[in-house]
This record gives structure tokens, sequence and C-alpha cells, in this order.
């Protein structure tokens, strides 16, 4: 039986988690509370997806056995302390990025359980990738429900938390990352006669099948590059020009970067 959730917080992941948690009847649109600083956005989502909401976070916390962490990682512990006298046996999920589980426990009052996790974007479809770490305090029951919660919306790994920040930039961040080349590929097949929609459909296409390729085969992506790229082919052609301006380099600095970022924000 799905319990009700709170959702501290009404920004973009809030809202993809509550449209795919929806989407696929996990729980029932009057289970689900929303609360926000302003109320505006909470509002705003309460209208769209017919689900209450709250401008109070003490309103929220009360509501819910279940309270989904979603502001902003500036704000995570703040909420939490000022909170703490609410949130005893209360189970924790957050998916504030950087922001240590035994911070969050003592944020919390140290009498919540806390889990922490990193889903990204495409939750709101159900193609979801959310990591998974409990902290000490979080029960199998606890870990059954958030795995199930997520795994609703997408694929779930169980990692450790010294892996949370990299996680954060590869799963989190990632997508950015994949939609920006995807961009660029379509725009290149614009500027050399493709129509609009079908260079963003075929661009579309071949990301996701690139992906099925290592998903679904033991084969890796150096060894299927080589099967794509012919000597002195179209593709050779072209990968010789992403390896000049040091595509793979900069892809790896990016993720460097983020998790770099993620680091900053625990401390």
């Amino acid at each position: 039986m799905t319990p009700s959730l709170s959702f501290l917080g009404a920004g973009r992941m809030a809202q993809a988690l509550i449209r795919g948690l929806l989407q696929a009847s996990f729980i029932e649109k009057e289970n689900i509370f929303i609360s926000s600083r302003h109320g505006d956005s909470a509002q705003k989502l309460a209208r769209e997806y017919q689900v209450n909401a709250t401008s109070d976070n003490e309103e929220a916390i009360i509501a819910s056995p279940v309270i989904l962490l979603c502001t902003k990682p500036a704000q995570a512990l703040e909420v939490l302390s000022k909170n703490a006298s609410l949130l005893n046996n209360k189970l924790i999920i957050s998916i504030a990025a950087g922001i240590l589980l035994e911070d969050l426990y003592d944020a919390a009052g140290r009498e919540a359980r806390i889990i922490r996790t990193m889903p990204n974007i495409a939750v709101r479809i159900g193609k979801g990738v959310t990591t998974i770490t409990p902290h000490h305090s979080a029960t199998e029951d606890d870990m059954d429900l958030t795995t199930r919660l997520f795994a609703t919306v997408g694929t779930v790994f169980e990692i450790g938390e010294k892996q949370t920040n990299a996680a954060t930039a590869v799963s989190g961040s990632g997508p950015a990352f994949a939609l920006l080349f995807l961009e660029a590929l379509f725009q290149g097949g614009i500027q050399e006669g493709l129509d609009p929609s079908l260079s963003r459909a075929l661009s579309a296409h071949v990301l996701a099948s690139s992906a099925a390729l290592i998903l679904e085969t033991e084969d890796t992506p150096v060894a299927l590059r080589a099967q794509i790229a012919s000597p002195k082919g179209t593709t050779e052609a072209g990968l010789n020009v992403l390896e000049e301006s040091q595509f793979s380099n900069t892809v790896i600095r990016a993720v460097h970067a983020a998790t770099k970022r993620a680091q900053e924000l625990a401390s």
C-alpha cells in the first residue's frame, strides 16, 4: 500500500516525479501534498495534477509519513532544521545534490529516517535513472518503498555515498550533456539540408538506439564504434573532427566539473 507523499519544494524535479508517479498509477492524486516557500509554484502543480498544495512546510510534513525533500540544495538543511520537531519517525527521501546523509540526519533532529537519492528529469516519462543511498537510520521497508517508488518511473541503482557525487554528474547532469550533443547533431543535419523535423527525429532515434546497443549487447563503446566506422569512410571523417577538437576529453572534463560542484555543495 503506497502511503501519502509530501513534496517539500515544487520545482522541476518535484513536478517530473509527480507526473511520472501519477501516470504509472503508483499513488492516488489526493495522497500527494506539495509545499513551496512562495506557494505559487505549488498551487500551479495542484491545478495541473489535482493534488494538494500549501505554502506551509509544516502542514505538508504533518500530512504524510514520507517526505520528499525537493528544495534547492542550499535550502535543504535549513528546511529540515526549522521543522525538526515534526520529523520524528518520518522517512525523508532527499534529492538535494551534494548534501550528505549525516548532515541531513543531524538537521532533521536525528529521529527521522534518511535516504539520499538522485533521480534525473526523465522520471517524468518513466525512463528516469535514479541512484539510492540509505543512511543507517533507514529500514529495509524504507528501502523497499523508495526503490519501488523510483523503479515505477525508471531504473534504480543502489550505491555507496562515496559514489554519489560522481553519479550525480553522470546520471543527473548527463542528460543535459547528451541533449547538447543531440541539439548539435540535428542542427548539423539542418545545415546540410535535412528538413528540421526529420533531422530532429533522426538524431533522437540515433541517440536512443546507440544507448540500446550498449544496454543490450556486451560490446564496449570502442568495439561498437569500430563496427560503424569503415576506414576512410564517412563516419571516420566525422570522428576525426571530434577527436581533433578533444571531444572525449571535453566530456570527461564536464563530468569532473559537475562532480566537483556536487562536492562544493556538500561543504
